[in-house]
This record gives structure tokens, C-alpha cells and sequence, in this order.
């Protein structure tokens, strides 16, 4: 699943300030600056940005569709080196991948929700797995002689 860059070019606003279109959406200064590289800007102001800008597809170098098939494995239950195996990713870049979910938790909770048709229990399984592989829960680990 690759993302939709009509929907997400609908949901764009200007975020220079100066700009009289600042932070009103659906107000059709919104054009395309480069399908390609997933790129908009505001007709009125010319400020160019990516549709991804603040969401946590924003900078991310491994196919979108990879990214949600490891998270959806590790919400199903399935461990950390068993998906790295099967996926071929690295256990540091699923970290990554898992810390910037994090950042997002909301958004991401709503797409686990609705594009995964994942239960409450299984979205409350992989925040946990989140919070337990986090780096301050191993630093707690380690300090107590467990890790």
C-alpha cells in the first residue's frame, strides 16, 4: 500500500506564517509541486513542502508498505527477530521504525485501527511491546541487574 497522494494533498495547509492561507485547509491554494517526491506548496506564498511533513511516513527511507507489514507483524504477537528474519530489515531499523511510531501514537492508533482492522487488545499489545523495547525501559533493566 503506497500512500494516497490525493488524499493526503487534501488534508495539506500553509504553514508559513506570513501567508494568508496559514493553516486553512481546503481553501484550494494547495497545488502539486512534484508527484514524484510527494511534494505541494501554496499558490499565494510559493512555500514548498512534502505531504508527509509531521506524520510518520515524514523522512522515511524504507518502503511504506514494509514499514506498516513489520509493525502489523509485531502487533499480531510475532517477535522482534523472527519479523526482522522474515522481512529482512534490521533489528535497529525496526527500532527506529518503533520509536517514531511512538512519536505518533495517535495517528498510528487510528491506522492500526482502521487500515489493519486490529482489536483494541491488539493495538494495547503493541503499544506495550513499544514501551518495553523503549531505550529508557532498558537503561530501568539494566540498573536492576535484568538485562
Amino acid at each position: 500500500m503506497e500512500l494516497d497522494f490525493d488524499k493526503y494533498k487534501a488534508q495539506q495547509c500553509c504553514d508559513n506564517s506570513a501567508c494568508q492561507y496559514y493553516g486553512k485547509t481546503g481553501e484550494d491554494n494547495i497545488r502539486t509541486h512534484s508527484r514524484q517526491h510527494q511534494q505541494v506548496y501554496c499558490n499565494s506564498c510559493k512555500n514548498i513542502w512534502v505531504i508527509t511533513k509531521g506524520t510518520f511516513f515524514y523522512n522515511l527511507k524504507a518502503p511504506v508498505p514494509l514499514v506498516l507489514e513489520v509493525l502489523r507483524l509485531l502487533s499480531e504477537g510475532m517477535g522482534l527477530r523472527a519479523v526482522c528474519r522474515t522481512k529482512e530489515v534490521t533489528p535497529d531499523a525496526v527500532g527506529s521504525w518503533l520509536l517514531k511510531a511512538a512519536k505518533h501514537v495517535h495517528e498510528v492508533t487510528i491506522y492500526l485501527e482502521r487500515a489493519l482492522h486490529l482489536t483494541q487488545c491488539q493495538i494495547d499489545e503493541f503499544w506495550s511491546y513499544i514501551l518495553k523495547k523503549s531505550p529508557a525501559q532498558r537503561r530501568r533493566k539494566r540498573a536492576r541487574g535484568r538485562g
